[in-house]
């Protein structure tokens, strides 16, 4: 009975160290990598309210790492709503964010300085 006893909770050892080993293996090799996405949330004016809330909801769920971004998203908000921009400097220090200016272009967001305006 002993031995039976020993020989499950063994087998239940070995499961757990070979899934955190995958876990870790797994989580190394997301970090190095950077598929050169981004994440561009737009979000309309007075949208303020729900703002907190949906910011920690992408990050709370993965959600940059799952689309394999660069684990920042950037923000295009109405520069006229001081409640959202208070809102977002008080999440930076949380989370990386970065708002983006108004005008945006492709160029800006590729850190290229070369670009063709259209």
């Amino acid at each position: 009975m002993e031995i039976l006893l020993i020989t499950i909770l063994t087998v239940f050892a070995f499961i757990g160290v070979a899934s955190s080993i995958l876990y870790l293996v797994r989580q190394s090799k997301n970090d190095f990598k950077n598929y050169r996405i981004r994440i561009i949330l737009y979000l309309p004016q007075y949208s303020s309210p729900k703002l907190e809330g949906i910011i920690r909801n992408l990050y709370y769920e993965g959600i940059p790492e799952r689309l394999m971004s660069d684990s920042k998203i950037y923000l295009m908000i109405s520069h006229e709503d001081k409640e959202a921009i208070e809102i977002i400097e008080k999440l930076k220090k949380i989370y990386p964010i970065e708002v983006l200016p108004e005008q945006v272009s492709y160029c800006m967001i590729k850190n290229r300085e070369k670009c063709i305006e259209v």
